[in-house]
């Protein structure tokens, strides 16, 4: 799969930076090519006018979590299929139950470009792998109003199904803890970007593929202006989030978030740290393919 367009830039701009062993090689020799590639392949694409072909989803589809997500939020009929009946929505204290015949679709953000997974740490991570887990937890967080619309999904006799949706308020750091909540901090570092210069480590670390090696990892840093030509698109106003059984702290010093792209392999992660209470990006990781 082919890399996003800022990420095929960002690497030939950045590998001159690498140093201790690392190659060098001209920051803007490959620059002007890959902008022409991707403005060819651009322009090139051919509009499919064969009538669409019911996709078949595959036995496997339940052994991995992520793919039973993305055919139960991008197939209206698998998604009705797959909810326990009746479902149970819940609201403060209220509930609705609702049949699956009178279940609406909910694309949940499978129509966004890429989604977002938040860790405390590192280690945590590795639960994205796990193919034991047997109930997972899907967030769709809203900035602003923080709430949180929970989804939660239990596998059962070895299939995964939506047994109930809640909405909340979200968690917030206490008032009197003289920190910085991390919420608060990325609805205003996403959307104001001379707040989010003021809080980029200097120089910000960053890690990437080689692009002449794909088995091989690249080590450099980024000044402002290379992190703001080649940043990826962050979400502004909500962000998304899968519990595979990580454990998620309010007053945890450190947050990581992953963004995912849906089956074209983009993938970058920016890993934060609060220091004296206030929230910094240390690390950008670009590894997509």
């Amino acid at each position: 799969m082919k890399r996003s367009f800022f990420g095929c830039c960002l690497l030939v701009l950045l590998i001159a930076s690498c140093v201790g062993g690392k190659k060098k090689v001209n920051p803007f020799e490959k620059l002007t090519e890959e902008i022409d590639s991707v403005n060819i392949h651009h322009d090139s694409v051919a509009i499919d006018t064969l009538p669409p072909v019911e996709e078949i989803i595959p036995a496997t589809a339940d052994e991995c979590f992520a793919d039973f997500f993305y055919n139960f939020a991008s197939d209206s009929r698998f998604q009705r299929k797959r909810i326990v009946s009746p479902i149970s929505s819940y609201k403060g204290d209220k509930v609705i139950r609702t049949k699956r015949e009178d279940w609406e679709y909910d694309p949940l953000f499978s129509r966004d470009q890429f989604y977002t997974v938040i860790f405390d740490k590192e280690a945590d991570m590795e639960k994205e792998k796990d193919l034991d887990v047997q109930s997972v937890q899907v967030d769709m967080i809203y900035l602003k109003p923080r709430t949180v619309k929970r989804y939660y999904f239990e596998k059962i006799k070895e299939s995964w199904y939506l047994e109930a949706v809640n909405k909340e308020k979200l968690a917030h750091v206490k008032s009197d803890a003289n920190i910085e909540d991390f919420f608060d901090f990325y609805e205003r570092f996403s959307s104001d970007s001379v707040f989010q210069k003021s809080r980029l480590q200097e120089p910000l670390a960053f890690v990437t593929i080689d692009p002449e090696d794909e088995f091989q990892i690249l080590e450099a840093t980024l000044d402002d202006e290379q992190w703001f030509s080649f940043r990826p698109p962050l979400l502004q106003g909500k962000l998304t989030n899968v519990h595979y059984g990580q454990r998620e702290e309010v007053d945890s010093n450190s947050k990581i978030i992953e963004f995912k792209g849906f089956g074209n392999g983009f993938s970058n992660t920016l890993y934060f740290e609060r220091r004296n209470g206030l929230w910094k990006l240390v690390k950008f990781e670009d590894l997509s393919d």
